[in-house]
């Protein structure tokens, strides 16, 4: 063992070297770290995670002997991406009490063209608007332009917000184009976001990364799309000022959209109701620039002797042409026990037009509700109140009025108490004889709404097949969306059961029929949608397997 004793007597002297000063923002550069002896301890390289990005690391040794002298050779070879422009320093390294020198390494931005041309690689995010309201859905268009060729293996990161507060998420699937510019014809790539700022102030999205390989011209084929150049560019931070909600606003819930309209849709027309029987009242909310679950809770005021059940809402988020469209559809059991006439009244949503700037209100009218075919309400019963007459002089006449307060020694207090308790006993005896002749009462009809609900929330699929098929064979667009809706989770078994999941596997004619569906419902001609074309289109939808979602962070250009 006394040959190693010349090994442990030499001191380690550790010298760092960069393969190429200056480099360009994107381009890595390795560091090299080399020990001739034994250092005293292993090395800390977190000083370096402030400005570089360490995306590899690798350690060799070598040990020989000449002249009877033993001599150890170590590298550490570290490959750095730098994360900003300038002069950036790399600090000593410790290796134990052992350290290497300092460095300065000079990082230009990315890649300047050659003279007169535009970069082969750039990327660009969009904003509009540039300065949405709060809570505002604001479209971001990530595009990232390429002439030359690229390996397979590459990414592209998504936005993320780096100061302010929002949520931003992708709408749609990532397209793939080409556009002109300077002269150039690029391949391009482009996605789009919903970004929902969630307070007023400064927003700022921070740079997305390209990261991929260059094909080499003329190199050898490589199937794993390995070789070649690596590279990496970037986009400039996208800034926007949020604004806050307008002081004219009234509304109790701050809406700002493009479009907010209120439908009501009747299983059985209003006018047409039987008495004691549970009838389907859907009421939808479509805004075009807000998400389901910005979207209030409907305020329905049920009159005087109308029971009325409500489950759970659905919400819906779709992919409309300008952005994100939400729905939230809420299903009232309505049952009106006794016949006669009630009122309905109408509902109203106070909402933000982003495009004029001016507050709207979305409505549905009230509604004459006229239940038939049963038993009037009897005495102590509420029943819907008389229609308002207008006065005439003869009622309003204080004459007439001060003879009819004339006391003529009869006490009215003890006559009223008589009816009212003659009016008691015979409600008493009333509701007795119906609860002997309809066992169950009042739960007999929260039963038989409850039933109703509970078919609502698992329907049968061949049920739901006839009901798309009468949908749209006569032509109402609200219950072909309904039943479309039910046919995606029970008769596709495509989770989420959104349309949106839908059209995303469909072929472009359904994808077509979709959306003059979607067109119908939310305002832009719906009189005049035809069913035809969305029944032949979805007889010959074949589904295909489940995608699954990518990786939040990072996703792959070409995926699978």
């Amino acid at each position: 063992m006394l040959w190693l004793t010349p090994l442990w007597a030499q001191a380690a002297a550790v010298v760092a070297q960069l393969d190429r000063n200056p480099v360009a923002l994107g381009d890595p550069v390795v560091l090299t770290f080399t020990a001739d002896g034994i250092v005293s301890g292993d090395p800390d390289f977190t000083p370096l995670h402030q400005d570089f990005e360490l995306r590899g690391q690798s350690q060799s040794n070598s040990f020989n002997m000449v002249n009877g002298v033993s001599r150890v050779h170590t590298e550490w070879e570290l490959h750095l991406y730098p994360l900003k422009t300038g002069t950036v320093h790399i600090p000593s390294i410790q290796f134990g009490s052992d350290k290497s020198q300092a460095l300065d390494l000079q990082v230009a931005d990315q890649p300047a063209p050659a003279a007169g041309n535009a970069p082969d690689i750039f990327i660009e995010l969009a904003a509009e608007p540039k300065q949405p309201y709060v809570q505002q859905e604001t479209i971001i268009t990530q595009r990232m332009y390429h002439i030359v060729q690229l390996q397979p293996q590459a990414s592209l990161t998504h936005p993320s917000v780096e100061s302010g507060k929002g949520d931003i998420q992708q709408i749609g699937n990532t397209v793939n184009t080409t556009a002109m510019r300077n002269g150039r014809n690029y391949q391009v790539i482009e996605r789009r976001y919903a970004l929902i700022p969630q307070q007023s102030g400064s927003l700022t999205l921070g740079r997305t990364t390209f990261e991929g390989i260059l094909a080499e011209p003329g190199g050898r084929f490589d199937p794993f799309g390995l070789s070649g150049k690596p590279i990496r560019r970037f986009s400039q931070p996208l800034a926007l000022q949020v604004r806050e909600q307008p002081a004219s606003y009234t509304g109790k819930q701050w809406l700002p959209a493009r479009s907010v309209t209120l439908n009501a849709h009747w299983q059985t027309p209003p006018d047409k109701l039987k008495a004691g029987e549970p009838v389907t009242l859907t009421l939808a909310i479509v805004a075009d620039g807000l998400a389901a679950e910005q979207l209030p809770k409907l305020e329905v005021q049920v009159p005087a002797g109308v029971k009325a059940y409500t489950d759970q809402p659905e919400l819906r988020n779709e992919a409309g042409s300008s952005g994100v469209v939400g729905v939230r559809q809420e299903k009232w059991v309505v049952v009106a026990p006794y016949n006669g006439t009630y009122a309905l009244p109408g509902l109203a949503v106070t909402w933000w037009n982003t495009t004029t700037g001016k507050q709207e209100t979305a409505k549905v009218d009230a509604v004459k509700m006229v239940v038939t075919g049963g038993q009037a309400a009897p005495a102590g019963v509420a029943t819907p109140p008389p229609v308002a007459q207008p006065q005439t002089p003869a009622q309003t006449n204080p004459q007439a009025a001060a003879a009819v307060a004339v006391s003529s020694g009869f006490s009215w207090a003890w006559y009223a108490a008589a009816l009212l308790l003659m009016g008691a006993l015979l409600s008493i005896g009333w509701l007795a004889w119906r609860w002997w002749r309809k066992p169950g009462g009042v739960l007999k009809e929260k039963a038989q709404a409850a039933a109703l609900l509970s078919t609502t929330r698992k329907p049968d699929a061949k049920a739901v097949w006839r009901s798309l098929e009468q949908a749209c064979r006569q032509n109402q667009p609200q219950a072909a969306q309904d039943a479309l809706v039910q046919w995606v989770g029970v008769g596709l078994n495509i989770q989420p059961a959104l349309i949106a999941s839908l059209r995303a596997r469909a072929e472009p004619a359904l994808q077509t029929e979709i959306d003059a569906l979607n067109a119908a419902l939310y305002g832009r001609g719906g009189a005049g949608w035809k069913g035809a074309g969305l029944w032949t289109a979805i007889q010959h939808f074949k589904p295909a397997g489940q995608v699954q979602r990518k990786d939040a962070g990072r996703a792959d250009l070409y995926p699978d």
